[in-house]
């Protein structure tokens, strides 16, 4: 099994960072495909000098493993001209999913007698079928799973999300090589949408067709009633000097579905940068955004881990009632001390309409007693409150509430994170905003066992920002400490 894995990703490798004149190769796309993921192959073997870089050196460690020494010289003869596979991917490299079951590669085939020999060469080290001429396409199987199809203009791969292979897969290969333009996903409007993103990487999906997990804070933010199904994206990869970007942007298949989530947008409100001064010099995450209080308790009640919290404080005090009185900025920072001793504290502040609240402590202090909970004052809205073994900072100032937790300190008189104050600009038009200084944490450091391969990459990062101009887009940046760098050599 493990020389299966190692000769697939070794093939995978190869193909997407090979270097037209027509796209017919794209119309095995389905019109119902649930993914579809476009790579500038060309762009990236460019940005990432892949000839120089140590993949190149990986893959051909890797065909000791899985080629036999008479043929090893061909087959690194590939590695370093993948062009002579036959393949032309001056063009892009299409991902797609069909459904939730397979997931399919095509890419422009230049020189169809090329591949033949390259799939005969995986045939002797008996990795691939024989290819035989079937309906006037050639065709057979990789690693007995995976079917593989080729003519003079398309090459595909169809592999099977979960039991590979058999006839039915080859049926469905059979069935996209001959499928018409117009039963295409090159006609649809996620087909255009992609190609308006002139991205180094671009990818539609329906969340549904996503790992739950990935989805999850996607679907955060969006009405409860919405569903996955309901809701596509349009994903983007850009590696520039000095920076990395990732950039999502959420729609609703149809015009109801998108009309909730414009609906969610006009609860959140761009952050006026009003406690960037009380972020400390010891953070390292800082948290901004702008909005409604009875928007921000409806989305913890419907989150499992932050309504059982919030049961849990409601034994003390009226959580529900300050919260609704948020109306601006809520700003929240994780200090660096308390990261690395594994305590997580976290201090946070919130602008209030309202202090009505306030007027119930002395009722909120009588009440928790009963659960062995204690809430002392220091006579100026400030108090200190002990339950469960741990302390909480919490009070009002004007209109401020600041609440610290698990040994964080609100204050007024903190010094203001430099680092931080650089992106104010950036923060002021932002409706949310997230800062990881990844430099100061020293995250490359703490990599271990098998994650500290990705040591080399996360020592070239400076910070990571995550950040949304609206409700339905967010754009995530990775910054470098070389502004001249490209991040994707890093990675490579």
């Amino acid at each position: 099994m493990r020389k299966i894995i190692v000769v697939f990703l070794t093939l995978l490798a190869v193909l997407s960072f090979s270097s037209c004149t027509n796209t017919d190769y794209q119309n095995v796309i389905p019109a119902d495909a649930t993914l579809v993921a476009k790579l500038d192959v060309k762009a990236l073997a460019e940005k990432g000098d892949l000839a120089h870089s140590r993949a190149v050196d990986v893959m051909k460690g890797y065909l000791a493993l899985v080629v036999s020494s008479k043929d090893q010289k061909q087959a690194k003869a590939y590695i370093d001209d993948p062009m002579s596979m036959g393949l032309d991917l001056s063009m892009p490299l299409y991902f797609f999913m069909v459904g939730n079951e397979q997931m399919g590669l095509t890419a422009k085939v230049a020189d169809e007698d090329a591949v033949k020999d390259f799939l005969l060469l995986l045939h002797k080290q008996h990795l691939a079928s024989k290819p035989v001429e079937k309906h006037e396409q050639m065709c057979g199987t990789l690693l007995d799973e995976i079917t593989y199809m080729y003519d003079g203009k398309t090459f595909l791969l169809l592999a099977s999300m979960d039991k590979g292979g058999g006839a039915r897969q080859g049926q469905l290969a059979q069935q996209l090589m001959n499928q018409k333009e117009k039963q295409s996903f090159v006609t649809t409007d996620a087909y255009d949408k992609m190609n308006e993103t002139d991205k180094d990487f671009v990818c539609y999906s329906n969340l549904a067709a996503l790992p739950a997990e990935w989805a999850k804070s996607a679907m955060r933010l969006l009405p409860k009633q919405v569903k996955r199904s309901d809701v596509e994206a349009i994903s983007s990869i850009h590696f520039e000097q000095g920076k990395a970007v990732l950039q999502v942007a959420l729609m609703g298949k149809s015009a109801a579905v998108q009309k909730l989530m414009d609906e969610t947008a006009k609860k959140m409100h761009p952050i006026q940068g009003r406690y960037l001064d009380k972020a400390s010099d010891n953070l390292a995450m800082w948290l901004g955004m702008g909005v409604e209080g009875e928007w921000l308790l409806q989305k913890a009640k419907e989150d499992k881990e932050l309504k059982e919290s919030l049961f849990l404080m409601e034994r003390a005090i009226d959580i529900e009632q300050m919260l609704k009185a948020i109306d601006g900025d809520v700003a929240v920072e994780f200090p660096l001390n308390g990261l690395e001793s594994g305590e997580n504290p976290f201090v946070a502040y919130a602008q209030l309409k309202n202090t009505d609240f306030m007027q119930d402590v002395e009722d909120w202090k009588a009440g928790m007693k009963d659960y062995g909970m204690t809430m002392q004052d220091d006579g100026n809205h400030h108090y200190v409150l002990k339950a469960d073994g741990k302390t909480w900072l919490w009070g009002v100032e004007g209109n401020d509430l600041c609440f610290a937790a698990d040994g964080g300190t609100a204050s007024v008189a903190t010094a203001a994170n430099a680092r931080l104050k650089a992106h104010e600009k950036d923060i002021k038009n932002s409706l949310f905003f997230f800062y990881l200084d990844v430099a100061k944490w020293g995250l490359d450091k703490q990599m271990r066992g098998d994650a500290a391969m990705f040591g080399k990459a996360l020592g070239a990062v400076d910070a990571v920002v995550v950040k949304s101009s609206s409700a339905n887009e967010v754009e995530m940046v990775v910054e470098l400490k070389d502004k001249q760098e490209n991040f994707l050599k890093q990675l490579l």
